[in-house]
């Protein structure tokens, strides 16, 4: 059962890594660098932050699947 949640944790992680970068992909296009700074900054610092919210839960799943079973 924790390889279905360490998978759904990395799927999710990576998604959250795509939508990140495609918020700093947004945020440094032709349309907004046209409109100013204030403009750009929130999606570029959102999607940043995406991905570095990203990189704990990428390295909990791979903890949760090498971590071996406590013997009782």
């Amino acid at each position: 059962m924790k390889y279905v949640w360490a998978l759904l944790g990395l799927l999710y992680a990576l998604l959250s890594i795509y939508v990140g970068y495609l918020f700093v992909t947004a945020g440094t296009g032709a349309k907004l660098a046209q409109k100013g700074l204030i403009l750009q900054a929130p999606p570029i610092l959102g999607g940043i932050a995406l991905v570095i919210l990203a990189l704990p839960l990428i390295w909990n799943c791979l903890r949760l699947v090498s971590a071996r079973r406590p013997r009782y």
